[in-house]
C-alpha cells in the first residue's frame, strides 16, 4: 500500500477553492467543498467531461451484467443495490436508464454531492453519512459495489466496512468494488523510489512550487483480495475493465450461513 497525491478533478484545481494538505487525507468537508466548486462549474450531468462520461457509462454497463447474472442466479425480484459513496451520481444515472427495474439505494459522506442524483432516487433510500452509522443494518442487498472510492479509506476502517456489509448481503448477492487506484507492484526497489518522490513532492508542495493533496492509497491485487477475504466473502475473482480507465475489480460473494444452501457464482462471466 503507498500513499497518493492529486492537484485535480474534473478539470477542477483544488487551490482553487481550498486550503490543501500533503499530511492530511481529504475529508467530508473538503469534499463537501469540492462540490460546490463543481456545480457552480457544470450545470448538469451532460456538462461533465465526455470521456470521462463515455468511460463511466462502460463501468455502469458492466455493472448491469452483474445484476443480470445475480437475478440468474436466483436473486428476487427487482433487485435491491447499494452504491457505497455515488460521488455526482453519473454511474448510478446511467445504471437506472439502463435497468429501471432495479431498486437503487445510494450513499455519501456528505449531502451537497446528491443534488443531481436527488432528482431520481427517493428520499428514503438516499443515506448521508459513514455507512456503518446511517445504512439500517436490517436491509440487505443482492449487490453492493463501491466504484472509486477505496482509495480514501483506511485499511482498519475499509475492512470494518467490508465486514458490516458483507453481513447485509442477501443468500445470494455480491460484494463489488472497482478501483482507479490498483497498485501494480510493491517491490522494495519501487516503494523506495515512491518515498524519494514523496519528499521531492513535499518539497514542491511547501515551496508553493506545485502544491498537492494527500489523496489516499493504492492497494495491491493481493491485499484487495486479503481485504474480501477478512471480509468473510469467498469465490473471490478480479480482473480489469475494458473502460477507458483500466479500472481494477474485484468481487466476492457471502459464505452460506449455516444451514443455508446457496448456488456458487464463481464461474459467472465478467
Amino acid at each position: 500500500m503507498r500513499r497518493f497525491y492529486q492537484e485535480s478533478w474534473q478539470g477542477i484545481p483544488f487551490t482553487s477553492f481550498s486550503h490543501i494538505s500533503f499530511f492530511r487525507l481529504a475529508d467530508s468537508r473538503f469534499y463537501s467543498t469540492f462540490y460546490e466548486a463543481l456545480f457552480r462549474r457544470y450545470k448538469s450531468w451532460d456538462d461533465l467531461p465526455g470521456l470521462w462520461r463515455k468511460n463511466k457509462d462502460k463501468s455502469a454497463d458492466w455493472i448491469g451484467r452483474q445484476i443480470d447474472a445475480i437475478v440468474a442466479a436466483g436473486a428476487e425480484t427487482p433487485p435491491k443495490v447499494l452504491s457505497i459513496g455515488s460521488g455526482v451520481g453519473y454511474m448510478e444515472k446511467t445504471l437506472l436508464q439502463k435497468r429501471p427495474d432495479i431498486e437503487l439505494h445510494v450513499n455519501e459522506p456528505s449531502t451537497v454531492g446528491m443534488k443531481w442524483i436527488r432528482k431520481l432516487i427517493p428520499a428514503d433510500r438516499i443515506y448521508i453519512g459513514a455507512p456503518t452509522l446511517c445504512i439500517p443494518p436490517d436491509l440487505t442487498f443482492d449487490l453492493i459495489y463501491l466504484s472509486a472510492v477505496d482509495y480514501g479509506i483506511r485499511t482498519r476502517e475499509l475492512t470494518r466496512l467490508l465486514e458490516q456489509l458483507t453481513a447485509q448481503l442477501a443468500p445470494h448477492g455480491e460484494m463489488l468494488c472497482i478501483s482507479a487506484s490498483l497498485l501494480q507492484e510493491d517491490s522494495f526497489v519501487g516503494a523506495l523510489v515512491n518515498s524519494l518522490k514523496n519528499v521531492i513532492r513535499g518539497m514542491l508542495h511547501y515551496t508553493g512550487i506545485r502544491r498537492q493533496q494527500f489523496w489516499g492509497w493504492r492497494r495491491t491485487q493481493k491485499e484487495y483480495r486479503r481485504l474480501f477475504s477478512q471480509a468473510g466473502l469467498r469465490d473471490i475473482a478480479d480482473g480489469t475493465l475494458d473502460d477507458g480507465f483500466d479500472s481494477y475489480w474485484i468481487r466476492g460473494v457471502p459464505a452460506p450461513k449455516s444451514g443455508q444452501e446457496t448456488d456458487s457464482q464463481a464461474q459467472k462471466t465478467p
